[in-house]
């Protein structure tokens, strides 16, 4: 038995132990100490006794229990007996709970983590309101049924719906196989199928939300994914945005999955839809007139060399296919003018054919012969048949410009000027950064000690990028060779008159396709006979990548990454046949097609991407935008899309920022609008108070929409887990709002 009195401090590979008076058992490694004091990566604690009765347990006595760990505590527990299991828990009995050394509530009983991994119970309750609703509660309760699979139960009450909750289950076979579900399930007081209030009904309605998906990676070669979305009402999404909108990815729901095969010749794979329209008068009801894919099944080739040379016209020759069965099919058949049970087989071989590279100028073309074939479930009904043979021919000139030398080099601090190194530590000089240390960690006050040279040795690594304006200059010619439909009259007509007789886009007759109202399809350049010039820009960046020359003495010389970080491109088609309805008509514009322009620029601090795309005759256009711009304490995003076609009429707008004026306050907001409408889609605001004892963080959100209005408030706890760092110190990469 040792005793030591005085300051004391005892040091170990979990913490920094203080104390008075130490008591140590050298053979069992128990000690006693008095007024104690522990220090550790996830909590302070203060205690008048505590004794160690190993190297994982310690029991307290008149103990005073915080995460809160970098300066004077916001939050603690008081706890007359306390008991420690590093790594694990912090049982607490007969406690009281204190903010800012004021009491508050006693506790009887509580266990807090201060795990190393997951474990099971209760979660941090969950606390909103909702206009019109009142208040809810949501008690979420954790179940580690072990390392690779967990459940979360979530009862919840909501003050006026009534009572319900939410369940999710995750489970991971292996890195690339997993199964994961979520629910909400709900007996709600205030929903009746067709009522259009907030009032109470008079009686309870059962409802649901159910998202099931699974990816399984079979092998290296074989992959399979399926997923599944399910409600009892199609009003759900109308009154849980919060919970479905992240689940819901498109205006229907259902059973969707698809399996892939790959191997170094062919791919072959299936995909199978069974799937609930949104857009549906009856929320309860199935839409039975719904066209199901069930299934897709596909069979391509790779490219397969036939010729490789280096004489003139017949450096390479390749020759693939690709080739689908589709089945469609209704639950019910409808009475429409359509048909819409059918099977088709879609068969499309090509030949690739690069001619010549004579320096800065190739030639090549390409052949495909695109048919589908179709027979209907009504057998009085004949079948049909399409093809097209499309020719597209390019002739290009590339030019590049290099700008530089990308190398790294060592350069010693000492031969750093002070104005130069004051510049470097406020992250204002783009290539300079000290190694292992952050622009914010140097910022210091005063000034810098010098070190004698034997005793630190600080380099400063100056990174030097190259720069590649790429430039390619084509002119591709479109040419349908030949077109052909035969069989069915009543299908001829369906897939030609309207878009709306269409399966998919495989439908479309060729020199027809641009002709539909698809963004898409009227974004395409005529393949009948047209000639379209492109001007492509690509700057690539050439970074050196880290080494070590002592590395094994190996050394790879080809050690960079490369990144576009900038792109601007046009393109514009020109009709050679004129077409036959403006053969009169002496306006050229009528034999231009689309302009396209797009641009992009991706820096540290800027993200920006434009596209436009331009109708000579008629004067319309369709363009979106978006931008990124982060300063040192501000984030700024939106983007904004524009459609001019009386058929489209979209003109919609997002935008927000977040700012973080100092450490403890972060704001955040962003707001989707319809400006042809003049509406409000949804707007979120966000407040986020994170107190300078990293301790805890307080966040408060608004959310008003077109079918919500929400405030909620939420206080996230600092266990010592890497979610609450990354909350904290990420602001901008952590997605708040």
């Amino acid at each position: 038995m040792v005793k030591i009195e005085g300051n004391v401090r005892l040091i170990t590979k979990d913490m920094t132990l203080y104390g008075s008076h130490v008591e140590y058992n050298i053979a069992t490694g128990a000690a006693t100490i008095r007024n104690a004091r522990i220090l550790n990566t996830t909590f302070n604690l203060v205690a008048t006794n505590l004794i160690r009765l190993n190297e994982k347990e310690y029991l307290a006595e008149e103990a005073e229990f915080t995460t809160c760990r970098d300066c004077a505590e916001t939050w603690s527990i008081y706890g007359k007996n306390i008991k420690i299991q590093m790594g694990e828990y912090v049982v607490i009995k007969h406690g009281l709970f204190k903010i800012k050394s004021v009491d508050v509530i006693y506790v009887p009983y509580i266990v807090l983590p201060i795990l190393t991994k997951r474990k099971s119970g209760l979660l941090i309750p969950r606390i909103s309101s909702r206009q019109g609703e009142g208040l809810s509660f949501e008690q979420p309760i954790f179940w580690a049924i072990d390392d690779h699979k967990d459940m979360t139960f979530s009862p919840t009450f909501w003050a006026e719906r009534g009572y319900g909750g939410d369940f999710q289950f995750r489970q991971r076979f292996d890195d690339m196989t997993w199964l994961e579900t979520s629910n909400r399930l709900l007996n709600d007081t205030i929903y009746e199928p067709g009522e259009n209030n907030q009032d109470k009904s008079g009686g309870e309605f059962f409802r649901y939300f159910t998202e099931i998906e699974s990816h399984q990676f079979w092998s290296s070669n074989f992959v399979s994914h399926f997923r599944y979305t399910g409600v009892r009402d199609l009003e759900m999404m109308f009154d849980n945005p919060q919970f479905t909108d992240p689940k819901v990815l498109g205006s229907d729901l259902g059973l969707e999955g698809f399996l892939n095969y790959r191997q170094e010749l062919y791919t072959v794979g299936g995909e199978a839809h069974y799937l609930r329209n949104q857009l549906f008068s009856d929320a309860i009801e199935f839409d039975r007139s719904y066209v199901q894919v069930m299934p897709r099944l596909h069979l391509n080739t790779m490219p397969m060399t036939i010729i490789q040379s280096k004489t003139p016209f017949l450096q390479h020759i390749a020759v693939g296919a690709d080739s689908s069965f589709t089945r469609f099919r209704q639950v019910k058949e409808d009475d429409t003018e359509f048909i819409r049970n059918a099977d088709r087989f879609s068969l499309n071989p090509y030949v690739m054919w690069h001619m010549f590279t004579w320096g800065p100028v190739g030639l090549k073309t390409r052949y495909t012969f695109d048919h589908q074939a179709y027979q209907f479930a009504d057998r009085n009904e004949p079948g049909f048949g399409k093809n097209a043979g499309l020719i597209k021919t390019e002739i290009s000139f590339t030019m590049d410009k290099v700008f530089g030398l990308a190398y790294e080099e060592k350069i010693p601090l000492k031969y750093i000027s002070e104005k130069d190194l004051n510049i470097l530590r406020e992250g204002r000089q783009q290539g300079l950064a000290p190694l292992q240390q952050s622009v914010k960690e140097s910022r210091l006050v005063g000034n810098i000690p010098e070190y004698e040279a034997s005793l630190a040795k600080d380099n400063i690594v100056q990174v030097r990028n190259s720069y590649r304006h790429s430039q390619e200059f084509k002119f591709l010619h479109h040419y349908l060779a030949s077109e052909n439909e035969y069989g069915n009259r009543r299908f001829r007509e369906q897939i030609r008159a309207r878009q709306q007789g269409h399966f998919d886009f495989e439908d479309s007759i060729r020199s027809e396709e641009y002709l539909f109202g698809a963004n898409t399809t009227r974004t395409m350049v005529p393949p009948e006979n047209t000639l379209e010039f492109q001007w492509n820009n690509s700057l690539i960046r050439k970074t050196p990548k880290g080494f070590n020359y002592l590395d094994d003495d190996k050394y790879l010389r080809d050690n960079f990454s490369y990144n576009r970080i900038g792109y601007f491109n046009l393109s514009q088609g020109y009709l050679l046949n004129k077409p036959e309805e403006s053969q009169e008509d002496e306006d050229f514009r009528k034999q231009l097609t689309r302009l396209m322009l797009e641009a992009g620029y991706t820096g540290n601090r800027w993200f920006v991407n434009m596209q436009e795309f331009y109708f000579h005759y008629g004067s319309q256009n369709i363009f979106s935008l978006n931008f990124t711009r982060r300063f040192e304490y501000l984030n700024l995003f939106g983007n904004y899309t524009y459609n001019s076609f009386n058929t489209s009429n979209l003109n919609t707008a997002s935008f927000g920022g977040q700012v973080r004026p100092t450490d403890v306050l972060g704001l955040a907001m962003v707001r989707d609008m319809d400006l042809e409408a003049g509406t409000n889609i949804r707007t979120v605001y966000s407040l986020d108070i994170m107190p300078h004892n990293n301790c805890l963080i307080l966040n408060l959100s608004y959310r008003d929409g077109i079918n919500d209005s929400r405030y909620s408030f939420n206080v996230i706890f600092n266990f010592g887990d890497e979610s609450f760092e990354r909350y904290r110190n990420d602001y901008f990469g952590m997605k708040r709002i």
